[in-house]
């Protein structure tokens, strides 16, 4: 990993931390504290699945990507996208997301120079 990666992984992650120490009033030390969990929580229950849906919408036929997506979302929340493992986890969630919804009929998948690419479903009404 490069030292800008690493730089920006950790830039990322003390705002997370900051972000959460503020919004609990907590201002003690933090010595000898270790965290439970690296996993971060972006969205709601079916937050991403609907700002999906309508990012394919917007897109009006035209193909995206997971990973389009994955830094269309670190863009809006103000996250870095040259930190590599946080980018490749959001890749991780959005193709997830994209998958339910093929199952269910929303979207829909195919292969382009060697990517899988998204489109919304002709048959969809959500």
């Amino acid at each position: 990993m490069s030292l800008r990666e690493e730089l920006a992984r950790v830039g990322n992650t003390i705002e997370s931390l900051d972000h959460v120490l503020r919004s609990m009033g907590y201002d003690e030390p933090l010595d000898g504290m270790r965290p439970r969990s690296n996993r971060v929580v972006f969205f709601a229950r079916n937050e991403l699945r609907r700002f999906l849906i309508d990012e394919l919408r917007k897109a009006n036929g035209q193909p995206v990507t997971a990973r389009d997506m994955a830094e269309k979302i670190m863009g809006q929340e103000g996250k870095d996208p040259r930190d590599r493992a946080m980018r490749n986890d959001m890749v991780k969630r959005v193709g997830k997301a994209f998958k339910l919804l093929r199952q269910q009929g929303v979207a829909k998948s195919g292969g382009e120079n060697g990517q899988l690419v998204w489109l919304l479903s002709c048959n969809n009404s959500t």
